[in-house]
């Protein structure tokens, strides 16, 4: 079939090929335009293990140094698995003082996502429509991954490891209301010339 009696049938089928990009990219445009305002927050947090005895203060190399960030990586692992814990997910809401969100276990540890990078540094970010609760969630989220570590293994009242936080960023993350439109009317193109050739073609069947 020639490129020439594709355009036939579409002209045929004027009307429902129009139909079906219209409602196509009107139903994307409303769909974006009703979806409720959302904010990214995410920070990242370091795991450091200090030495006792610092290289500046011996004439000798101090293996300490290389072993520390050996266990820094390790513990990490621990920390990052501790953000798929629902348990943890509602300590953290409880330090941010937010009522928890009435969802199944399973969704509550989605809550977090949480990216371990080498050797010993978390990426963590949620998302939200509230901006004030994402950032006092991520806030908090340091300082519940400290408690924990703290609980894990203390020497002389002081934690083995330090969770350090670096500023979280908070930014709205609403869906492009034209971008989608234009997708809606590329898919609203497509499937009305699928549309108009399916009914030809059933037609001469």
């Amino acid at each position: 079939m020639e490129l020439r009696e594709y355009f036939k049938i579409i002209g045929k089928y004027r009307t429902l090929f129009w139909a079906v990009v219209i409602l196509a990219t009107l139903l994307a445009f409303i769909f974006t335009k009703l979806q409720s305002q959302s904010y990214l927050a995410s920070s990242t947090l370091t795991v450091n293990k200090s030495s006792v005895l610092k290289q500046t203060e011996v004439d000798y190399y101090v293996f300490d140094n290389y072993y520390n960030v050996q266990s820094s990586g390790l513990f990490s692992q621990i920390v990052t698995s501790w953000f798929e814990s629902p348990a943890v997910v509602k300590e953290i809401y409880s330090k941010a003082d937010i009522s928890l969100p009435d969802v199944s276990q399973r969704k509550l540890s989605r809550t977090f996502k949480a990216i371990r990078i080498e050797p010993a540094t978390i990426h963590v970010s949620l998302a939200g429509s509230n901006r004030d609760e994402v950032e006092k969630l991520i806030n908090a989220a340091a300082l519940v991954m400290q408690d924990k570590t703290n609980e894990l293994g203390k020497s002389d009242k002081e934690s083995v490891y330090d969770i350090v936080k670096f500023t979280p960023i908070v930014s709205e993350t609403t869906a492009d209301l034209w971008l989608n439109t234009l997708i809606g009317l590329i898919a609203g193109l497509i499937g009305g010339v699928i549309l108009a050739l399916a009914v030809d073609y059933f037609r001469k069947g």
